[in-house]
C-alpha cells in the first residue's frame, strides 16, 4: 500500500512538473509571438514614416525646379 502511495505522489508530482513546464514554454512562446508582431509594427510604421518623408522631397525638389524655372524666365530679355 505505501509503494502504492508513493508511485501516486510521483506520477502526481511529475504530472505537475511537466505542466509547469508546458505553462512555461506557452507563455514563452506567446512572449516571442508578441515581440515578433511588436518588432513588424515597429517595422511598417517606419516604412510608413519613410514613405511620406520620400513624398515630401519630392514634393519639395518639384516646387523648387517649378522656382527656379520661374526665376529663368524672368531674368529673360523680354522679346519685344
Amino acid at each position: 500500500m505505501a509503494a502504492h502511495q508513493h508511485q501516486a505522489h510521483v506520477a502526481q508530482t511529475l504530472a505537475e512538473v511537466n505542466g509547469s513546464s508546458a505553462k512555461r514554454s506557452k507563455r514563452a512562446s506567446t512572449k516571442r509571438f508578441r515581440n515578433e508582431q511588436w518588432k513588424r509594427r515597429i517595422e511598417e510604421d517606419w516604412q510608413g514614416h519613410l514613405e511620406t518623408l520620400r513624398q515630401c522631397i519630392c514634393g519639395l525638389l518639384i516646387n523648387n525646379q517649378h522656382l527656379r524655372m520661374e526665376l529663368v524666365e524672368a531674368d529673360k530679355p523680354s522679346q519685344e
